[in-house]
């Protein structure tokens, strides 16, 4: 800017203008700018509980067969739904699934199995407006103690516990 103003002045010599004392100096001027920036909530993940009922089916044969002691052993595909409440209201449907391999003594075709199942679950909660509030992701272990008779029909009540993190909201 001051090499203008002194290409000016100097024109201004040339032809005989009569120039000021000192030459104006630009002082800039400062301004604000509003800028929107996406709002995320701090604190974006907590802890979580869950309970439901999961549920399957297997054959299961006892080794002795119907008149006599042995040994029977399977694996059944476990699924349910769980109800999952997160903060500030957050609330969804879960779907879970997970296997337990079963096993246990038997006489004449049935007897009690058990085992440990693995269990998990991941899916989206939504706030009380209807939006995405975020995403859970359960897991567990549930111990199953079933009686069996050639065919073993689970239906247990579980815990879940994971964390749910919360989308960025704007």
């Amino acid at each position: 800017m001051n090499n203008i103003f002194a290409a000016a002045a100097m024109l201004a010599s040339q032809l005989g203008a009569p120039l000021p004392e000192v030459a104006p100096v630009a002082v800039p001027v400062p301004f604000a700018v509003e800028v929107k920036v996406a709002k995320i909530d701090l604190g974006a993940s907590s802890y979580v509980s869950a309970s439901g009922t999961v549920s399957g089916s297997a054959w299961l044969q006892c080794s002795g067969g119907q008149n006599g002691s042995g040994w029977m052993n399977g694996s059944v595909n476990l699924t349910g739904q769980f109800t999952v409440n997160g903060p500030d209201g957050a609330r969804g449907t879960i779907p879970v699934s997970g296997w337990v391999h079963l096993s246990g003594s038997c006489q004449n075709g049935s007897g009690f199995v058990n085992g440990s199942a693995n269990l998990s679950g991941s899916g989206t909660l939504y706030g009380r407006d209807g939006r995405r509030a975020g995403t859970v992701s359960l897991n567990g272990t549930e111990f199953i103690n079933q009686h069996a008779s050639g065919h073993v029909w689970i239906n247990q009540y579980a815990n879940l516990s994971g964390y749910f993190t919360a989308s960025p909201s704007n």
